[in-house]
């Protein structure tokens, strides 16, 4: 059975019955797996920017069309897209560790003052260090983006000192952020958005690691009685949003030009400006509930940074094995975050 075939199939009965037909003039149209709620900002400030925008400039020769989120795990989102299931879809670094090693220099921790800065000097680095080690080989990379910085947002039990986070059980995003929190003597548990709120209405967990918008955007904040955030973040992760590599081929140059317009650094500020937009907004909603939302200690920070070095080692370590000058990439990034703040 031809699941991508079936699905277009049925956007259009479906466009059928609204009386919608589809525009004569379009030549490519690009399937995409959104796995989030239409409102999440990677989808309404990220794909449905760039569908605005190239759909209007290139006057419906290129289309979108987004999928319902059930075509297949979140992780398998790399294999949907080579293999032509869908023509694009976002994906987290965690979900391509192995291959995907370069971006994840933005995860690390105390990189994300705030999503847009991040966002900013990710994109900037990849162009300028990173394009060449050809990670991406075989899909299109429409851009690199974040969410605001990850904090902690605990149930019953406060974090004030560093002790205070053994043996919690936080659930978290996968790959390096996991990895961080066992540095921490944390229990972690990685999940994707969807099974946020079960696990923290459930008191499946102690509480979790996100930004603050997260949290609002999931409903879990009715849970939550208290915040912890680390200056520049514990982590976050690095979104890669990616197109099939034959369908971005098959489109005219001219119409390539296009895309690349509102891909890249605009579609990055795009859905970063409107995290952090939300970020402030849920700070202050949580905050007025009731939550008692601190500050890191300096005690605190200097623990984590003794326990989180090792992992900008690392970095560095691979970042050499994919023929990258580390050290010069990552002075560049830091220097591109104070830049775009």
């Amino acid at each position: 059975m031809n699941i991508k075939a079936t699905i277009v199939g049925s956007l259009a009965v479906l466009a059928a019955f609204a009386g919608i037909s589809e525009p004569v003039s379009a030549k490519t149209n690009f399937l995409v797996h959104i796995f989030a709620p239409p409102q999440y900002p990677n989808n309404s400030h990220g794909w449905k920017y760039l569908k605005e925008n190239v759909e209007r400039d290139t006057q419906g020769r290129v289309t979108f069309e987004f999928t319902n989120g059930k075509v297949g795990p979140p992780p398998r989102g790399w294999n949907m897209v080579t293999t032509g299931v869908v023509d694009a879809a976002y994906l987290h670094t965690g979900f391509e560790r192995k291959r995907l090693w370069l971006p994840e220099v933005s995860r690390l921790t105390g990189h994300t003052p705030s999503a847009t800065a991040q966002s900013v000097a990710s994109w900037r680095t990849y162009k300028k260090f990173f394009e060449k080690a050809n990670e991406f080989k075989g899909v299109k990379l429409a851009t690199l983006y974040s969410f605001s910085g990850e904090n902690l947002w605990t149930i019953n039990k406060p974090v004030e000192k560093f002790e205070d986070l053994k043996g919690m059980k936080l659930r978290t995003g996968a790959g390096l952020s996991a990895n961080i929190l066992k540095a921490f003597d944390v229990a972690p548990v990685p999940s994707t958005a969807a099974q946020i709120f079960p696990m923290v209405s459930k008191g499946v967990v102690d509480g979790m690691t996100g930004p603050a918008a997260l949290v609002t955007v999931l409903k879990v904040d009715q849970f939550i009685k208290h915040g912890l955030r680390y200056p520049g973040a514990l982590f976050t992760l690095a979104w890669t949003p990616i197109l099939n590599k034959q369908k971005w081929d098959s489109i005219s140059a001219d119409d390539q030009a296009i895309m690349e317009k509102y891909m890249g650094e605009p579609m990055a500020r795009s859905v970063a400006g409107e995290w952090d937009r939300r970020n402030v907004a849920s700070l202050k909603k949580m905050a007025a509930a009731g939550v008692s939302i601190k500050d890191a200690s300096p005690a605190f920070v200097a623990a984590i940074e003794a326990r989180t070095a090792f992992f900008t080692e690392q970095w560095l370590e691979r970042a050499e094995k994919r023929g990258v000058d580390g050290p010069a990439a990552l002075a560049y990034f830091r220097q591109q975050l104070k830049e775009a703040q």
